[in-house]
C-alpha cells in the first residue's frame, strides 16, 4: 500500500457516507407534511446531528419525524420510523462501502 492510502480511505468513506446521510434526509424533508415537518431538528441542530453522528442520526431522524408520544398509534409510528431509519442506514453505509471500493480500485489501492 502506498504512503497515505488508509488517509484517502477515511477522507473519502466519511465524505460520502456524510454526502449520502445529508441527501436522504433533505430528500426526506421534502416529501414530509407540514405536521411532519414540525416535529424534525431545525435546521442547525439537523446539521450538526448529521455531521457528527453521520448514519446514526439516521434512525433517530425517521422516528423522530414520523411519530409521537402523546398516542399508541404515534409510538407505533416512532417504532415504524426507527426501523426505516435502520434499513435506510443500512443501505447508506453499503452504498459508502461499494463507491470507496470503486475509489481504492481506480487509485490502485490493494485491498488487503
Amino acid at each position: 500500500m502506498f504512503p497515505g492510502a488508509q488517509v484517502i480511505e477515511l477522507v473519502v468513506s466519511w465524505a460520502v457516507t456524510t454526502a449520502l446521510t445529508f441527501l436522504v434526509v433533505l430528500v426526506d424533508e421534502r416529501r414530509l407534511s407540514e405536521e411532519r415537518l414540525e416535529r424534525a431538528w431545525p435546521t442547525a441542530s439537523r446539521n450538526w446531528h448529521l455531521a457528527y453522528f453521520g448514519v446514526l442520526a439516521l434512525p433517530f431522524h425517521f422516528a423522530k419525524t414520523r411519530g409521537t408520544w402523546t398516542s399508541t398509534r404515534g409510538l407505533f409510528g416512532r417504532l415504524l420510523g426507527f426501523v426505516i431509519g435502520l434499513v435506510v442506514a443500512f443501505i447508506v453505509a453499503l452504498a459508502s462501502g461499494f463507491i470507496v471500493m470503486g475509489v481504492d480500485w481506480a487509485l490502485g489501492i490493494p485491498n488487503d
